[in-house]
């Protein structure tokens, strides 16, 4: 391969990464890793120049910011990382949790310490049974048996970089977090904002759908008493996993 052929041939790997909508929606952070990552191993290879390898960063760094800014009012869904317990919404008996993926029943662990995984994307998820196979179908954080009986699935806490987080369940906190996180999307800060967006999207409260948080409105607004965020529906089960 000659070094054009190298060039168009990367460069169009690249251009796959950057424009994969479901990837970068999915896991945003990771996807501006992967196509930064890319064009240093490109610029390394002397197979690009470091003005185009700025510009490359410049494309990631927007689809970045474009795709986190549709996600601030995306509505409230899976997330692969998190810590869920499985709650029956006729009665509030929890009847096991998922953690990070991976389904454990409340009345005991199979023979190989687990019961089940969730597969799929955010588009289409189900968790699966290891005991028969039987895939259970996710909408958004609705978990549907094959009878049609429904389940909540009530976050306990977030993994981010490798870490587990508790929810933010108290409200001056949340406020915090919430104010630090639009400071950093405003300055487009990508580390502060990374760490900020997982513990904002998955706490136990949103953003106001009256006054949406601005200052101007939000003072009288009757919907969230001038907080700007209002507690999501939904409630910890009495009984734990």
């Amino acid at each position: 391969m000659t070094p054009t052929e190298l060039k168009t041939a990367w460069l169009a790997k690249w251009r796959r990464t950057l424009d994969d909508g479901v990837y970068r929606m999915d896991h945003p952070e990771a996807h501006r890793v992967s196509c930064r990552l890319e064009a240093r191993d490109m610029l390394e290879a002397g197979v690009i120049d470091q003005m185009e390898k700025l510009e490359m960063d410049e494309l990631a760094d927007a689809a970045y910011w474009h795709a986190v800014e549709e996600l601030a009012t995306a509505a409230e869904g899976y997330m692969f990382g998190g810590h869920y317990d499985v709650v029956r919404k006729a009665g509030a008996v929890c009847i096991g949790r998922i953690d990070a993926n991976t389904y454990y029943s409340a009345t005991g662990p199979g023979a190989d310490g687990f019961d089940g995984k969730v597969f799929g994307t955010k588009h289409y998820l189900r968790l699966v049974f290891r005991r028969n196979d039987e895939a259970w179908p996710i909408k958004g954080l609705l978990l549907t048996a094959p009878c049609g009986e429904l389940y909540d699935l009530v976050q306990t806490a977030q993994v981010i970089n490798g870490k587990v987080y508790p929810i933010i369940c108290d409200a001056d906190a949340y406020r915090t977090v919430v104010d630090c996180a639009q400071i950093a999307l405003e300055e487009h800060d990508f580390e502060s904002y990374r760490i900020a967006r997982p513990l904002v999207v998955t706490a136990k409260f949103a953003k106001c759908a009256a006054c949406l948080d601005r200052f101007g409105l939000r003072e009288d607004c009757m919907n969230c008493a001038g907080q700007g965020f209002i507690a999501k529906t939904g409630s910890q089960p009495t009984s734990s996993a």
